[in-house]
This record gives C-alpha cells, structure tokens and sequence, in this order.
C-alpha cells in the first residue's frame, strides 16, 4: 500500500502547487452560492417549498456545491491515458491502474474538500450570521462529505472506463452531470419533489452523493446519518464492482485491437 500512498501524497502535493486551479475553482464556488442563494425563492416557490427557512436551504446549497465542485475530473485522464496509448506503458507496471488513478482521485479530492470546504462553510456562516451545528454534527457532517467525494471519484473512474468503448467520455459525463443535477437535489431538498421522481431517485446513488446527505444540515438526525452513511458504502462498493468488471472488458478490447 506504500505505493499507493505515495501516489496520493503527490497528487496532494501538486494540487497544492496548483493553487490557481484552487482560486478559481474557491470563485466558482462562490459563485455558485451567491445564485443559488438568490434562484431558491423562486424554485421553492414553484415546488411548494416555502416553509424551508432560507438559512437552512443555504447551508443545504452549500453543502451540495463543497462536494460536487470537489470531486476531481479524473475521468478525463483517463480518456487521455487510453487515447494516447499510455495505458498500454502503463499496465506492465507492478501496480494497479485503477487503484493507482484511485488514490490519485482521492489526493486531489482531499486538498479541494479542504479549500473548498473552508470556504463554503466561512462565507455561509458569514452570510447567515450563524453556525447550526455542534460538534457531533458537524464531524458527521464532514465525514459523510468525505465518504460522498470519495464515491464520487468511483464513479467518474466509472465515466473514464467508458473511453474503451466510446472513445471521448464527455457525452457519459454530460449525462451523468445532469442527473446528478435532477435526481440529486442540487438547489431543493429532494422531499419538495414530486413523489414519482422522489420514488426513481432513491434507486439511484444521486442523493446519496447530494441531497439526502446535505438535508441533514435542515434536519439533522443520527438515524438518517447512517443511513446515508449506509447507502454511500453500498453504491460504492457496488460501482467498485461494476469498475472491476468493465475495466477487464475493456483490457480485452485493448488486447484485440493490440493497443
């Protein structure tokens, strides 16, 4: 595992060197909440939501974007590593491929999930004038943000794995995007949904990742917590299944057409 962790070690490291990418993304973030503090009223309006106090569909809006924004674009490395042939170099060496982009995933997220997380939580706290958590949910809070970025990059690594058959990820990117978007309930609390959408939603991994984890901070709750906690380990066991089995599919494929 030392290996590993020196793979990650570095990819802290040079995200850190990369300090720009750090500004901008910390502006896009705040960006982000600055329209999503505005464009709630309106969609809470239309969906029967204005009983949500807007302290807590802020703190909600912020706790979506830390995460999403977080999550590294690890998907496009890996469209670069196969259409390059560099997966074919790097394939003979005595590491893993996929735990190796794994942990460099996981370097990365930590650093953004560190920035950004400072970020989103000083400028909310700044904008509502108030901090609602106490400590034991608030590391709750955090730790399911970490366990969720983490799933995240699983399923981005899922996103890059279709390069082997489509060449370019960024049409299964795109699609994964906007469902994250839709059934994750990125700007309203998924419980304000019709219940049909609410129904198809929680058999996907989207609130996991966003919703249902962020509407802890509207009302917060140590069952709910595990069962967040609960359903992010078994999309993420679940993807790593799926990686597994597409990865050696796409080897094959590789192999026949002698990349």
């Amino acid at each position: 595992m030392s290996k590993y962790f020196f793979i990650f070690n570095l990819a802290v490291i040079q995200s850190i060197k990369n300090y720009k990418a750090l500004i901008g993304l910390s502006l896009f973030l705040l960006t982000c909440l600055l329209v999503f503090a505005h464009l709630w009223k309106i969609a809470a309006a239309k969906m029967g939501a204005v009983h949500l106090h807007p302290d807590q569909l802020l703190w909600y809006i912020a706790l979506n974007e830390w995460v999403l924004i977080s999550i590294p674009d690890i998907q496009v490395d890996m469209e670069q590593d196969l259409r390059s042939g560099k997966l074919a170099y790097l394939l003979p060496r005595p590491i893993s491929y996929l735990k190796s982009i794994f942990f460099e995933g996981l370097g990365m997220l930590t650093v953004n999930l560190l920035v950004l997380g400072a970020v989103a939580f000083l400028f909310t706290w700044w904008r509502i004038g108030a901090f609602p958590f106490d400590a034991p949910s608030l590391i709750i809070l955090l730790a399911l943000g970490v366990l969720a970025g983490s799933v995240g990059v699983i399923f981005q690594m899922l996103v890059g794995i279709s390069a082997f058959w489509l060449q370019e990820v960024s049409p299964f990117n795109w699609i994964w995007e906007k469902l994250l978007f839709a059934l994750g309930g990125l700007i309203l609390p998924l419980a304000v949904y019709p219940l049909w959408i609410q129904k198809i939603a929680y058999f996907t991994p989207f609130p996991a990742i966003l919703g249902q984890r962020s509407a802890l901070a509207i009302d917060f709750s140590f069952s709910e917590a595990l069962h967040v906690m609960l359903s992010l380990f078994f999309w993420g066991l679940l993807a790593l299944g799926c990686l597994s089995l597409f990865y050696r599919q796409g080897l094959k494929i590789l192999n026949v057409e002698g990349g």
